[in-house]
């Protein structure tokens, strides 16, 4: 079905202006990585996403944690809460702000909602966080010239529009609007975007039909692309009132998708590393960049950064992220999303994210 249209079916390409670099969360003067705790008995991580000092951690409920305030004092961020069960705590410190709060996943970092592969938990009177979400989230998107795994240099961007062809994605009937549609356009607005900015973009698909999932991966690896956008757009059943913009990432080893927390779904955390996970610490640090900086453009609402085992983002050898824009199962934000122009907005939000990203990388490795 052809969509509603308010405009020409694609503007040309206008530049994103540069934004500024976020602070690297380290103290002043200090150039160094940050803290990497040992890994629990019988349990390696997949790839040390960071190097430093090792933290002594505790095994709890088969997960190990870390002492919040000794790992992001390290990184120059400082408490003066004394943590109970379900209060919140903040870190701060070097122009980053960190909220978290004992037994919820949910957290919120310098504005931006995240939500957590673990909850932090209370000991002894002190937070305790996961090792993983320490030294695979937090720290890297805190200060990410501490990440030990180096990231490829940013030269060539794969996107994927989601689904196509037979699979159409998110359907609103009354509004007679399709994902894969929205999702090609999007990648077909955002594609002249990068290139002004000097990238080489390839895209899974320039038209309507179906690649599989696990094509899509192996075209990014084929092409030997530096980073990888997956662009959908989200749908509830029997909700017409949710929506927002969320971002996911590959889920780290030994971590739970973020669905798999509901009442009655099972434990999916894989004990066996993905390709993918060794750019963890990277993924993370993409995935915040490009949150940001699209929300700030579209201002829908926050619905946070999240991991799932993602059959689109699995055997990636490059940061990933999926992005799903807006909520086609809401009339009202489907409305928004019938428009060019605010497809326009997330185009533009998308490619001011990858500036964002850019911006964290080493000097070798930025454009």
């Amino acid at each position: 079905m052809e969509l509603p249209s308010d405009g020409p079916s694609l503007p040309p390409a206008v530049a994103v202006p540069a934004i500024p670099p976020p602070i690297s969360g380290l103290p002043p003067g200090v150039n160094a990585p940050f803290p990497r705790s040992p890994a629990a008995p019988n349990q390696r991580p997949s790839s040390p996403s960071v190097v430093g000092p090792a933290l002594p951690g505790q095994r709890i409920n088969g997960t190990d944690y870390v002492d919040a305030a000794a790992f992001f004092a390290r990184l120059g961020l400082s408490t003066t809460t004394t943590p109970a069960r379900g209060s919140r705590t903040t870190f701060q410190g070097g122009g980053n702000r960190l909220d978290l709060t004992a037994d919820e996943r949910d957290a919120t970092l310098n504005g931006l909602h995240l939500v957590l592969g673990q909850p932090p938990v209370v000991r002894a009177r002190s937070l305790l966080v996961s090792r993983t979400d320490a030294e695979h989230l937090l720290g890297p998107v805190l200060a990410p010239a501490g990440i030990a795994v180096p990231p490829p240099a940013l030269r060539v961007i794969a996107l994927d529009p989601g689904h196509g062809g037979q699979d159409a994605g998110a359907v609103n009937a009354a509004l007679g609007i399709f994902e894969k549609t929205f999702a090609l356009e999007v990648a077909q607005r955002l594609k002249p975007l990068l290139e002004a900015k000097g990238y080489q973009v390839v895209m899974t698909r320039n038209d309507d039909r179906f690649i599989p999932l696990p094509e899509r991966p192996a075209f990014a690896k084929a092409r030997h692309t530096d980073l990888f956008i997956s662009i959908h757009f989200n749908s509830v059943s029997n909700d017409t009132r949710t929506n927002g913009t969320e971002i996911y990432t590959f889920a780290p080893q030994g971590q739970r998708s973020v669905d798999s927390w509901s009442a009655g779904a099972r434990d999916d955390a894989e004990l066996k590393a993905d390709a993918s996970n060794r750019f963890d610490a990277w993924n993370a640090v993409a995935a915040h960049a490009i949150h940001g900086a699209l929300l700030a453009q579209v201002g829908t609402a926050d619905r946070g950064q999240k991991i799932r085992h993602l059959a689109v983002l699995r055997g990636l050898d490059c940061p990933g992220v999926l992005v799903e824009c807006a909520f086609l199962s809401n009339d009202a934000e489907a409305r928004k999303a019938a428009t060019t122009a605010f497809r326009q907005k997330i185009a533009e939000g998308l490619a001011a994210g990858v500036a964002a990203y850019a911006a964290q990388l080493p000097a070798a490795k930025q454009p």
